[in-house]
This record gives structure tokens, sequence and C-alpha cells, in this order.
């Protein structure tokens, strides 16, 4: 069960199917630091994910453990 949701970067999409993350300006808005972090969870403790809405698309961080929720807390926001 999701603990917390975070939104990391967002984006107004294209009107293809695919999405593509620019990952040099997620990199730049939120840190490589960051982005390794989360990268480096445990994936049923914490995921990233794509989200279209409307026009915009989201980079999202679930997390499902409140142990991690509460270090990437304090770590970074």
């Amino acid at each position: 069960m999701k603990t917390k949701r975070v939104e990391l970067y967002k984006w107004l999409s294209s009107e293809g199917e695919n999405i593509e993350i620019d990952w040099p300006k997620v990199h730049r808005k939120i840190g490589l630091d960051h982005t390794r972090w989360l990268l480096d969870q445990p994936l049923d403790q914490c995921q990233l994910v794509l989200e279209r809405r409307d026009m915009y698309c989201r980079l999202i961080a679930e997390f499902f453990d409140d142990k991690i929720a509460t270090e990437y807390m304090l770590r970074w926001r």
C-alpha cells in the first residue's frame, strides 16, 4: 500500500503515444544525487512512476514504506 506520492517533475506532453523523459532536465531540476538515491531504493519500498494527465506528464516517486518516505522527506524536501 502506498504511503506517500511526491511529484518530481512535470512537463507538457506531446501528442504521440510514446512518452519520453528528458533525463538531463530531470537531473537539472531535482539533482543527479536525488535521482540516483530514488533509483537505488528497493522496488517494494519506492518506485518512480510516469503519469499522463490531460496535457501534462508527471514523474512521481511513490513510497510503500514509512521509513523510506520519512528518510526521503528529511533528505530531499
